[in-house]
């Protein structure tokens, strides 16, 4: 069946060329049909970290992805998130730098529905800050 609808009542789309978008903030068309396509080609792709400015948005895949490895650790260990893929490491190490090289205090808010995977992207932002923190004897071992 097909509808003639008033051009005010469709949202636009933008080019092929924003599909599967890093972060959000750089479509044309910035609305909640396009953020929605967006999320979705990403989440087909496992790609389940998206950027959005500077908010990472999170759709929960609801089983285990091999993105969380010692391998994923080093690749975002003291990198830009310009130059890395969007991903929960990313949004941890920022933090993790702000607090080393300027000294001040640091938080990172996880929000989110019942089952949207808080406390899963929390127990990963503490493996991360575990794995790239010095420990207290290598610390010692410095002075």
């Amino acid at each position: 069946t097909q509808r003639e609808l008033d051009a005010e009542s469709v949202d636009k789309v933008n080019p092929a060329k924003f599909d599967k978008a890093n972060d959000m903030a750089e479509l044309t068309h910035l609305n909640e049909a396009s953020v929605v396509h967006n999320l979705k080609m990403r989440y087909q792709s496992d790609l389940i970290y998206t950027y959005s400015g500077l908010f990472l948005v999170t759709v929960n895949p609801y089983c285990p992805l091999p993105i969380y490895t010692n391998e994923y650790i080093n690749m975002y260990k003291g990198r830009s998130r310009e130059d890395t893929k969007p991903h929960i490491f990313a949004m941890a190490d920022e933090a993790f730098r702000n607090l080393v090289e300027e000294g001040r205090n640091q938080s990172i808010l996880v929000t989110g529905e019942s089952g949207a995977g808080k406390t899963e992207n929390t127990k990963k932002v503490i493996q991360y800050l575990a794995a790239v923190a010095p420990s207290e004897s290598s610390v010692r071992n410095k002075s």
